[in-house]
């Protein structure tokens, strides 16, 4: 197979799934936080992460492009997934570049509105940087990666491994290091942001089938027996790929999907350099296999996804944007808040008003909080407390109701 033909095949892999994923996945709540928080200036970003956990430079990239809708900025992250790509098949990685491609993380990533494919993509181009012996580029487009996703910053230490295949003097490679005092900014940020924004997680978090359904058993039996027999060498992308993760599970930061996503690139290099020390003919049958099994978990998440119901509380919040009149008030609690925004923008009042300030986390409305005056339209969970609060001292007439939403008119 000629080089421009293995192009095209790779390009094929990688296009298919990211494509139709595109378009049947609903938006995620998180995504929703993207097109929230970027809506606001420069300095309003800063300050709203003050209340979250990520670092600001994904956002600033997608508030440089005017607010644009969700379709476009899941295309920009499919953007950097294909810069990434692009990269590998420039050195000649054509099966790391294959195995990429229908890696189903990196599938689902790719075409999310968050800051993940741009963090994956500047980890690609430092580990190809330092390939070609070329640690201070390396070493400046990691910080990048930091300023993207804190996942960047776990790949630091790979600064200090071997250039290529020559050996550094200890002081050459300690030089790179230096230019992290670059990221000096954006560990400040990290301290000063609550231990509660990542909290979520929990010591040992499941796998979420909210992001992509779980393969059957026996399929992802098959796809890990595979990746196992084809990553049996050890090589240097194989540190570069288990130090991170170490790192990950002992700051207690590790989250499945998410962290393969930004982990990908060093951990496809490190499967296709295992799988040269095979014979021909089993490099191809793992190879072969190792596609097939990821391609078939991609499309069983991709169908999970296209037969989804629509979401409670994304059917309340647009029932609100097609039935609401323009000069009627809107007040919104809880996650609502954040699917009514996504919908009407700036007409939706947050109650309580702390809810506005960072709508990825739930604020929760006490005795003697004041409601907003006049009628309005409310919008928020079935049994928030915010709805116990109207009804002692207003008249609640619902409009829209379903297992987990309401939207109601209050006087």
């Amino acid at each position: 197979m000629s080089v421009r033909q293995r192009v095209v095949v790779v390009l094929a892999l990688f296009l298919a799934p990211r494509l139709a994923l595109l378009f049947v996945r609903q938006p995620f709540f998180d995504e929703l936080f993207t097109r929230w928080i970027s809506a606001h200036s420069y300095g309003e970003i800063l300050r709203a992460l003050r209340y979250d956990s990520g670092p600001p430079l994904y956002y600033f990239i997608v508030h440089a492009l005017g607010d644009p809708p969700m379709l476009v900025t899941r295309a920009i992250s499919l953007l950097f997934a294909t810069i990434g790509l692009i990269a590998l098949l420039r050195a000649g990685r054509f099966t790391a570049a294959a195995l990429l491609a229908v890696f189903p993380p990196a599938v689902l990533f790719s075409v999310d509105a968050r800051a993940y494919a741009l963090c994956a993509m500047f980890v690609t181009l430092a580990i190809l940087a330092l390939e070609r012996g070329r640690p201070y580029r390396a070493a400046l487009l990691l910080v990048l990666a930091a300023y993207s996703h804190y996942y960047g910053a776990l790949f630091f230490p790979i600064l200090f491994f071997p250039s290529g295949y020559r050996r550094q003097p200890t002081p050459g490679r300690l030089k790179p290091a230096l230019t992290l005092l670059l990221f000096a900014p954006g560990l400040w940020l990290a301290l000063h942001q609550p231990r509660a924004a990542m909290a979520w997680i929990g010591g040992f978090p499941g796998y979420p089938d909210v992001l992509m359904a779980r393969p059957p058993f026996a399929l992802a039996l098959i796809a890990a027996s595979v990746a196992l027999l084809a990553a049996v060498y050890v090589n240097r992308f194989a540190a570069m790929t288990l130090l991170p993760l170490g790192l990950a599970m002992a700051l207690g930061i590790y989250f499945p999907l998410r962290f393969e996503s930004v982990i990908a690139t060093p951990l496809a290099l490190w499967v296709a350099a295992s799988l040269e020390k095979w014979s021909a003919t089993i490099e191809r049958a793992l190879i072969t296999a190792l596609i097939a099994a990821s391609l078939a978990i991609c499309a069983w998440g991709i169908l999970d996804h296209l037969r989804r119901p629509l979401d409670d509380y994304r059917a309340a919040a647009l029932y609100l944007a097609h039935q609401a009149p323009l000069q009627e008030r809107i007040v919104a609690s809880g996650y609502l808040y954040l699917e009514a925004f996504a919908q009407l923008g700036s007409r939706v009042v947050a109650f309580p008003p702390e809810q506005a300030q960072h709508p990825g986390w739930r604020a929760t409305a006490a005795a003697g909080s004041g409601l907003p005056a006049g009628a309005f339209l409310w919008i928020g969970e079935r049994a928030a407390p915010e709805l116990l609060l109207i009804r002692r001292t207003r008249t609640v007439e619902p409009l829209f109701v379903n297992d987990r939403a309401m939207v109601a008119r209050v006087r």
